[in-house]
């Protein structure tokens, strides 16, 4: 058997989750106020390299030259995800948007492709497993929240991480 280290890597402070904090969760959340801020598209897209950075950062540490993605399911149809989406197209560049129409069950993803195959899941656009067999894998939830199970401790990259504004904690 395989020991797993688990790893949840989110942009909120632990220490706020008892607190009644409002904080966003959400691309549906641009262009509302959150303590006294709004989310701006630039702020959004900020947090958004924060997370792909950080699974680059696990990627690059476990050597591992792709993803695979499994079990990919699309939240909407092409043309209702483009109707939801109108208001950030910046956002989806001609690759994301290719990637929402063509990913498929055991797909290898480099580097660039789990870039945007990750944005979709932050987005809450697609859902999929996605792994390295027996070396990592990435558990990408509604709330921006992320889980990294990997087989081996990635605790020296950990400051690497915390330093894109994003907070580890081993379970």
């Amino acid at each position: 058997m395989i020991n797993l280290y688990r790893y949840e890597i989110t942009k909120y402070k632990p220490n706020f989750r008892d607190e009644e904090y409002e904080d966003w969760t959400a691309i549906s959340d641009i262009g509302n106020s959150y303590e006294g801020q709004i989310l701006t598209i630039e702020k959004y897209k900020e947090v958004e390299d924060s997370y792909i950075k950080a699974i680059h950062l696990v990627m690059e540490y476990l050597e591992l030259p792709f993803l695979l993605i499994n079990n990919v399911v699309r939240s909407f149809s092409y043309d209702t995800f483009m109707e939801i989406r109108k208001d950030c197209r910046e956002l989806y560049t001609k690759e994301i948007l290719e990637r929402y129409s063509s990913a498929k069950d055991l797909e290898e993803l480099d580097k660039e492709k789990v870039d945007s195959f990750c944005r979709l899941q932050l987005r809450e656009d697609i859902g999929a497993t996605v792994y390295y067999p027996r070396r990592m894998k990435v558990y990408i939830g509604y709330d921006f929240l992320m889980g990294i199970h990997t087989s081996q401790s990635i605790a020296s990259i950990i400051p690497s991480i915390e330093r894109l504004g994003l907070f580890v904690e081993k379970h």
